[in-house]
């Protein structure tokens, strides 16, 4: 995977590295400023908490000092000599009927209790014995139902004299703070009554709340355990399960009553009672979604402007660079095609500018070596060709004008016209300037009208037979490759008083290569004949400059991918051409050119 990924980099665009180059460092760029702004979030809500935690230890305070306070006066109660006095002796006096005085002296204690504490939320004070009932402020609508009382005062006396806190009527009438009266006197423990001191929890906590009273001000929640001590009006109907969540001693978002707080948990020591301070967090959330979709929006915004700016900036930077690639691959081309581009670089610098002068430089360059060395190589070859072929050797001519001057004395019949049309067409090939190349069939072609001159003069001497594939007729062959060898072997032959002279011309086909052999009768190669003639051992006159001119024309046509041999077998003297097949190329091409047309 990594490694194709890698291969698309390598082969992609320069503008695209270069954004690709780029974009890591923008975006990288862009994480930081989105870590920064998590982090002014996060630290905006640690402030909050702070602010929050400060209220909630303040108000948790003012609760346990009232509590404690509260607490504080049962013990007071509970030792006080009079109250104590009074409650014994109605219990030790004869009879159901309770002493006046007892019940004067409890009422004032309480009834002076109460308006000492009734700053901390005291509603009242009452003392239940099984003689009379007394309460502090003397007004009956504080009396509880008789019920309730009985369970109240069950509770009292499961404590063993121990404080109780009863919660489970604060909807109704608040909260109770009970206990079991025992004489304290000789400690005799006994019981001589119930004191029960009720607590109005909700003005306590509607109490603390009300400096914080505005539209955004903060709520607290009182819980003993599942149950809710106290929670205002708007909060009446939240979910329990919500604040259930927060961990005592740390903070959170809770959506309560379908609006967000930000929530923290503490706990009253005294009693274990957990309270909830509750800061309104709706209007701060949907702000911070609002930043946090608008900071979104300007970095995905940034973004593309950074990556089109890039882009923009680019382009003149990609531009001269695909000038560059333009100039190299129409110089690549068979032509050797050089692009001038509208804008000059030569007074530029930098790296493009030095780039694109060193490869107009070197551009400028091939194209003088291409016509120093190969159009002077081509015209040099022209030459050759065309010296090569002002060398026919005159003899031949001779001979054939004394062959028809002789025919003609002593005959006056067709053969003459044969012969004189014969040298009439090969004439008008061999000094044709028009087809520089040739072929097989034109070679032989040029063979058999000299041969038909030749059979003229010698008769029945004189035979020439070819064996040809008809697929090898258009092989290419240099002009005047066979003509010359043919008459080589007539030369060494019957004109040196040979009574005969037979010639075979064959060609095959072997790997990749065509072979043709012109084979005659009557006479020997000398050994070595061709390098001697090369290296000037044997002076090239007469047939000799022949030979060496069909070497020559086939090393300047095919190079070393030819050769020519002079064999001796048992009765031929045998000259084997060996050239590249190239029928298929040139049959190809003749088709490509007829589809052309």
């Amino acid at each position: 995977m990594f490694h194709k990924i890698r291969k698309k980099v390598q082969n992609a665009p320069l503008a695209q590295k270069f954004l690709i180059l780029l974009l890591p460092g923008i975006f990288l760029f862009a994480l930081f400023i989105l870590a920064g702004f998590l982090l002014i979030i996060r630290s905006s809500n640690r402030m909050l908490y702070q602010t929050s935690g400060e209220l909630l230890t303040y108000s948790s305070k003012d609760i346990s000092r009232n509590l404690h306070t509260v607490q504080g006066m049962a013990n007071f109660i509970l030792e006080d000599n009079s109250i104590q006095t009074a409650l014994s002796e109605s219990k030790d006096g004869n009879g159901s009927n309770t002493p006046s005085n007892s019940y004067a002296r409890v009422h004032a204690a309480l009834n002076n209790y109460y308006q000492k504490y009734k700053s901390y939320y005291v509603d009242y004070v009452q003392v239940v014995t099984d003689k009379f009932s007394v309460l502090s402020s003397g007004i009956d609508s504080h009396v509880l139902p008789s019920e309730l009382q009985s369970e109240i005062l069950e509770t009292a006396r499961t404590q063993d004299g121990r404080l109780c806190w009863i919660t489970d009527y604060c909807d109704t009438y608040g909260i109770f703070l009970v206990r079991s009266l025992r004489r304290i006197e000789h400690l005799k423990l006994d019981d001589l009554g119930v004191l029960i001191i009720n607590i109005n929890i909700r003005q306590m906590m509607e109490d603390i709340s009300a400096p914080n009273q505005s539209q955004d001000s903060v709520s607290y929640i009182l819980c003993n355990g599942s149950q809710t001590l106290y929670a205002p009006a708007s909060l009446k109907n939240y979910e329990r399960f919500a604040l259930e969540k927060v961990d005592l001693g740390e903070y959170s978002i809770q959506k309560i009553c379908q609006d967000r707080y930000f929530t923290i948990r503490g706990r009253i020591t005294d009693t274990g009672w957990d309270y909830f301070c509750l800061s309104p967090y709706e209007d701060m959330y949907k702000n911070i979604q609002f930043f946090q979709q608008l900071f979104i929006f300007i970095l995905f915004s940034s973004l593309l402007l950074c990556i089109l700016l890039t882009k923009v900036l680019m382009k003149p930077l990609v531009t001269h660079f695909d000038a560059l690639m333009t100039k190299i691959k129409a110089f690549g081309n068979e032509k050797f095609e050089i692009i001038h581009c509208p804008y000059s670089y030569e007074n530029r610098y930098d790296e493009i500018g030095l780039l694109h002068q060193q490869f107009d430089s070197m551009a400028a360059k091939i194209l003088t070596l291409i016509k120093e060395n190969y159009e002077h190589k081509l015209l040099a070859k022209e030459s050759q060709l065309k010296a090569l072929e002002m060398q026919i050797n005159p003899h031949f001519l001779y001979n054939t004008l004394q062959s028809i001057n002789w025919r003609a004395k002593l005959l006056k019949d067709v053969p003459i016209s044969l012969m004189t049309e014969s040298l009439g067409k090969l004439l008008r090939i061999t000094l044709s300037r028009k087809n520089k190349d040739s072929s097989l069939s034109q070679e032989l072609e040029l063979v058999k009208y000299y041969m038909n001159i030749q059979e003229i003069r010698f008769e029945d001497s004189l035979r020439c037979e070819t064996e040809i594939p008809p697929e090898l007729v258009d092989t290419y062959l240099p002009k005047f490759t066979l003509q010359p060898l043919v008459e080589n072997a007539i030369h060494y032959t019957l004109e040196e008083d040979s009574d005969e002279c037979l010639i075979y011309i064959k060609a095959h086909r072997e790997t990749e290569c065509i072979v043709i052999t012109v084979s005659n009768t009557e006479s020997r190669f000398e050994e070595n004949l061709l390098e001697k003639l090369i290296s000037k051992e044997i002076l090239p006159n007469g047939f000799g400059i022949g030979i060496l001119n069909v070497y020559k024309r086939l090393e300047l046509a095919f190079g070393d991918s030819c050769s020519l041999e002079f064999i001796n077998e048992e009765m031929f003297a045998t000259v084997k051409i060996t050239v590249p097949d190239r029928t298929d190329a040139k049959r190809r091409d003749r088709y490509a050119s007829i589809a052309d047309c």
